[in-house]
């Protein structure tokens, strides 16, 4: 199973509105201290993923980074992946936390990327 999370400003709208529901597992954005990064967090009954995505797009060429962890945290036999995908290709890069409790960091770099091009996701393999 996993749960995409796109970048627009339509989802990030969706995803506050989401907060209404409790036990949704999404959560809203939360600004951190650089102006152009967003942290996150996406959960599944097996896996949890937090990152925290910067945009810099005052270099040349722009690039964006994603930073973060996945947790496995379910005994059920399968592993957490974070991936990301480039404009809604194929995977790009892909964190594993399996078994139970382990915790896998990441940090990726997309060079010429605009935000919207880049999509983490969490699935449960």
């Amino acid at each position: 199973m996993y749960r995409p999370r796109k970048k627009s400003l339509a989802a990030v709208s969706l995803l506050t509105a989401a907060l209404a529901f409790a036990g949704t597992g999404l959560s809203v954005p939360a600004a951190t201290a650089a102006a152009s990064c967003q942290s996150y967090k996406i959960s599944t009954s097996g896996g949890q993923v937090s990152y925290t995505e910067c945009n810099h797009l005052e270099s040349t060429p722009s690039y964006t980074t994603v930073q973060g962890s996945v947790k496995d945290v379910d005994a059920d036999g399968q592993c957490a992946y974070a991936y990301t995908t480039l404009r809604g290709g194929g995977t790009v890069d892909e964190a594993k936390a399996c078994p139970k409790g382990t915790t896998k960091n990441f940090s990726w770099t997309y060079r010429g990327y605009a935000p919207v091009e880049v999509q983490v996701y969490l699935r449960e393999a």
